[in-house]
């Protein structure tokens, strides 16, 4: 996977080499309630392509926001869950999010929304 970089020494510039892809920071926002298996978070993130998805879960993980790991028995599954790096987002998301408040306006038709969206901002 070839990865994209702006080049700048600035500290905002690397912070969105590593997360600043479409999709990156929404996966963080799913990521920030708990550890989640793949199927959940595609369930959860409407119009990800599963293609993208693995690859942004792997392009997270190589820059150390996310962390696969498998269950212990019984659950015997593999889960994606934040880094402490990772969860340091937390405020970063919190804070988009209230920015992102003004320019919501009404729910159009074509918008999928998820309770967990609406009654937490970022569980």
């Amino acid at each position: 996977m070839s990865r994209r970089s702006y080049d700048q020494y600035c500290a905002i510039a690397r912070a969105l080499d590593a997360v600043g892809e479409r999709w990156s920071l929404l996966i963080v926002r799913e990521l920030l309630g708990g550890p989640r298996r793949y199927t959940d978070l595609h369930a959860d993130l409407p119009g990800v392509s599963t293609d993208i998805l693995a690859a942004r879960l792997k392009q997270l993980e190589a820059e150390g926001v996310v962390l696969r790991r498998k269950l212990e028995r019984p659950a015997n599954a593999t889960v994606y869950e934040l880094t402490e790096h990772g969860s340091a987002l937390r405020e970063v998301v919190v804070a988009l999010g209230q920015w992102g408040l003004a320019a919501l306006g009404e729910q159009r038709p074509t918008d999928a929304v998820r309770e967990h969206w609406v009654t937490t901002p970022v569980h």
